[in-house]
């Protein structure tokens, strides 16, 4: 039995989260012959198992309101598979991309590029010959080479976010490849023409590749460094006076402080961010995020989220029990906060920040983190402490003030955490009042 993968209007038919295979019997042959000059069925391959062909036609030449309304009597659905298709399995998605790809093509390609006249469909839908007799050229289906770059600066990667996606999207830089470049230059022309940031040029690696049908692009993807900047001369100071947070802590602040600086292209993208390998692993993990913050990337079977899943496994952590710890717990409005350093009897050891509205005394707040992490046996010692201001909806950080208890933290090093940890909030520090 002959099968059909349809399409209407680049949507896809899905039935139990599984594509819909459409028996032929539906379409009648006239119906099909009546649309002959506009598109006949076009050949996807033979069925696994039945050896069943199966072909992909565009129901809307076929009266589409009749399809519609038949196939969500059967409990169908047609779906945006650039939504849907992260719930599919790959080789499920891939028919159904295949299909609306060639479905695509045909559609874009009904006229002679050279002399205007129609084109007949050949080769089961996989050519497309000009009926002029003077002319007959063919063409064959192409792909657009596009670029992806998972771009690392330490333990951080660049995201962008484009205005059109949802609330909360994030994903790595891509874009297509111009006449006359190489995969490796396209990678770097649009890191630099998106963010503003160079990357290392003998840094950049071949990572994998993934069709990307909409409509017809093959994604190339890569890792690359981007080059390092210089600490301003106020992060230099600060490094220089670094006495309160200790020696060990100081690379914390320096790698933050010399990320490359991004200035977003807003016709490109809406935003730009340097994220925290920690962060980008708690999102990939599906785990909750501090109050609710909404930060998601592309779906499973995406070649970004496959980079970034790469990345995240390649960067080796010690396992012990700070791990289960979150880096920071702190209300909203304006509170005390704590520094701490979580250690083991091991060496390992982590910095965290605690501050709560509940709270009114530092020591209150150190004794909430002595229960907290008592169980699983870790230490506890002050850092410092002071104030925090945070406006959630605003998504506003201020850190500023002391504490008559454990001294001031250094205030610094403390945005830095928050900012690992609430990448979209604008932090700010002052090391004034009380």
């Amino acid at each position: 039995m002959v099968v059909l993968v349809p399409v209407l209007e680049s949507k896809s038919l899905i039935h139990a989260g599984k594509p819909a295979l459409v028996s032929t019997t539906i379409l009648s042959k006239d119906a099909i012959y009546q649309h002959e000059r506009d598109m006949q069925p076009i050949f996807l391959g033979l069925k696994a198992g039945t050896a069943a062909p199966i072909f992909t036609v565009d129901v809307k030449k076929f009266s589409s309101t009749d399809w519609a309304l038949h196939v969500l009597q059967e409990g169908m659905e047609w779906v945006d598979l650039r939504k849907y298709g992260p719930e599919l399995e790959p080789p499920d998605a891939g028919l159904l991309a295949y299909a609306c790809g060639m479905v695509h093509w045909h559609s874009r390609n009904r006229f002679c590029g050279c002399c205007g006249k129609k084109m007949l469909s050949e080769l089961g839908g996989h050519s497309l010959k000009c009926i002029s007799h003077s002319c007959t050229s063919s063409i064959y289906p192409r792909l657009d080479p596009a670029i992806i770059g998972l771009v690392t600066f330490g333990d951080y990667v660049l995201l962008g976010r484009q205005a059109r996606w949802e609330q909360g999207r994030y994903s790595l830089l891509a874009g297509f490849v111009e006449v006359g470049e190489t995969f490796e230059l396209a990678l770097a022309r649009e890191v630099k023409e998106e963010c503003g940031v160079d990357i290392d040029g003998k840094s950049v690696r071949y990572a994998g590749s993934q069709p990307w049908p909409f409509p017809s692009s093959l994604m190339v993807g890569f890792t690359a460094k981007a080059c390092s900047s210089d600490c301003s001369s106020m992060n230099r100071e600060h490094l220089e006076k670094c006495e309160i947070s200790g020696k060990e802590n100081v690379p914390t602040v320096a790698g933050h402080n010399s990320l490359p600086t991004i200035t977003a292209d807003t016709d490109e993208l809406e935003d730009a961010r340097w994220i925290h390998k920690d962060f980008l692993r708690t999102v990939l993990s599906a785990k909750k995020l501090p109050h609710g913050t909404t930060f998601t990337v592309p779906g499973r079977h995406a070649i970004a989220r496959i980079l970034m899943e790469s990345w995240i496994s390649s960067s080796r952590t010690p396992t012990w029990a700070g791990n289960d710890i979150p880096t920071v717990e702190i209300d909203e409005g304006v509170f005390k906060y704590v520094l701490f350093l979580l250690k083991d009897g091991k060496g390992n050891q982590k910095l965290v920040v605690r501050g709560s509205c509940s709270l009114p005394f530092h020591a209150d707040i150190l004794e909430q983190t002595h229960k907290q992490v008592r169980h699983v046996g870790l230490q506890v010692e002050p850092r410092g402490g002071g104030r925090i201001e945070h406006n959630f909806k605003q998504q506003s950080i201020h850190v500023y003030g002391f504490s008559q208890a454990y001294g001031q933290a250094d205030h610094t090093l403390t945005s830095v955490i928050l900012k690992q940890w609430l990448p979209l909030h604008q932090i700010s520090v002052s090391w004034e009042g009380y």
